[in-house]
């Protein structure tokens, strides 16, 4: 088992510079979404034979090589009451020894005294701490400003800017008034990040942009320059490859990518395969092949140039 570094010492350094630097030591941008679908009819739930910690846990163990990160969607753990969060801790403690990045996938943002509490319970030092957390901007800045105040401290925030699910448009797309309001939050976040750019040269306030709208990827990235990007979307909800670095930098670096489902239940779509198996080749694969599609983009922009 891989030993991490002492927390403190670790939390001494920019998120953004961490985060670019477990990417550079593994040549990854890889995150593991480790969301434990509810056991329903229609859904997965947890495989036979495991309880929800060691499902979890087992997963993230055998995927550490391939991924920087592990990003637990916080409702699949809340939905299972007590036993749910246990498991939820012991993911981040799990993560911590293997030297895994941590986000909390908890998209919380409120008043200022509860955002102030929720910034608190994922960003301080408590049971649920972890080193960023997902934020939702609709309430505005002052919603914002308790979480981007832990990031002096080495941690890190992710705002909502343009998401995956089918429907984003609905609001994000709406002109206000003379573009669509996900650009006026991207040039908001830009606007937030600009004091904690690290020696990366990217900024520890990033933003969520979804692989399944690169068009609109691209043009986060133009608007937030130095904002390191979380990318869901790729897998089950169809964002390729291709799709995820369409967020990346010119130079390839600024971005990470999330699968979570499509990681999780690989299993399922091979015949007598293995859970902790299975989700391990996924998370290799998914990592040759955003690197590949990361080249074939490099490649097509000097020939451009040519």
């Amino acid at each position: 088992m891989i030993s991490a570094p002492p927390y403190a010492i670790i939390l001494a350094m920019n998120f953004a510079d961490r985060l670019a630097q477990a990417s550079r030591a593994k040549d990854s941008v890889v995150v593991l979404g480790i969301d434990p679908q509810l056991d329903a009819p229609g859904a997965p739930g947890i495989p036979p034979g495991y309880t929800l910690a060691r499902f979890c846990c087992e997963i993230v163990e055998a995927c550490a090589r391939s991924a920087i990160a592990v990003k637990p969607q916080l409702a699949f753990y809340e939905a299972r009451g007590l036993d749910g969060m246990r498991a939820f801790c012991e993911v981040l403690k799990l993560a911590r020894r293997l030297g895994l990045i941590t986000i909390a996938d908890a998209k919380r943002g409120d008043i200022g005294t509860t955002s102030a509490a929720y910034a608190e319970a994922f960003l301080g030092d408590g049971d649920f701490n972890c080193d960023s957390v997902t934020v939702n901007p609709y309430q505005g800045s002052d919603a914002l400003m308790p979480f981007i105040a832990k990031v002096k401290n080495g941690r890190g925030v992710f705002v909502l800017v343009k998401t995956s699910n089918p429907s984003s448009g609905e609001f994000q797309d709406l002109n206000a008034p003379s573009r669509p309001i996900w650009e006026s939050v991207a040039a908001r976040v830009n606007g937030w990040g600009g004091d904690f750019i690290g020696a990366s040269g990217l900024s520890s306030v990033g933003a969520v942009v979804g692989a399944t709208y690169p068009v609109q990827a691209r043009r986060a990235r133009e608007l937030m320059p130095a904002a390191t990007i979380l990318v869901p979307g790729y897998g089950v909800q169809g964002g390729t490859a291709t799709d995820a670095v369409a967020s990346a930098r010119a130079d390839g670096t600024g971005f990470i990518v999330n699968a979570s489902r499509s990681l999780m239940y690989a299993y399922r779509k091979k015949e007598g395969a293995q859970p902790i198996e299975a989700a391990a080749e996924y998370a290799e694969a998914m990592r040759v092949e955003i690197n590949a599609a990361l080249a074939t983009r490099s490649t097509e922009a000097l020939a451009r140039t040519a």
